[in-house]
């Protein structure tokens, strides 16, 4: 076999290698976006993936011991909830009643959800206000507490 051969069937070697750990690298990082209702229905369809969920924390069901965080969350527009299970930095949002969006993944087994990441959406009461006026809303919140 000619050098100018090999060289060409180790490049070939060298980008199906490069192709194959970038696909399945990937495919470990990619989040299948899905509404409670359907974990909760379909809890197999979802088993071992990423999952990003948007939905409303049900009032009375927050649990908080330091950096663990327990809550059941429902579909904006149904009555199907999941527990969902977080540790780590609880946004200053975060409260009863308030849209989130989790990304993690469901156990089947335990019937929860484990969150990676918590995201809380700020209030509507806030937009539209300058900086000026949200900081001054956020320092009057502050000091209820």
């Amino acid at each position: 076999m000619s050098s100018r051969k090999k060289l060409i069937a180790v490049g070939v070697v060298v980008l199906g290698a490069l192709a194959y750990l970038l696909t399945s690298g990937f495919a470990g990082y990619s989040l299948h976006d899905a509404e409670v209702s359907e974990i909760v229905n379909n809890p197999g369809k979802f088993q071992d993936k990423g999952i990003r969920v948007s939905g409303k924390v049900i009032d009375g069901t927050i649990k908080k011991a330091q950096l663990d965080l327990s809550f059941n969350m429902k579909d904006k527009n149904n009555d199907s909830f999941m527990k969902v299970e977080y540790k780590g930095i609880v946004p200053d949002a975060f409260k009863e009643d308030v849209e989130v969006i989790v990304e993690g993944t469901y156990d089947e087994v335990n019937k929860k959800f484990v969150a990676n990441s918590l995201l809380a959406k700020c209030p509507s009461r806030y937009e539209g206000m300058d900086a000026k006026e949200h900081d001054k809303a956020m320092a009057e919140k502050n000091a209820e507490i």
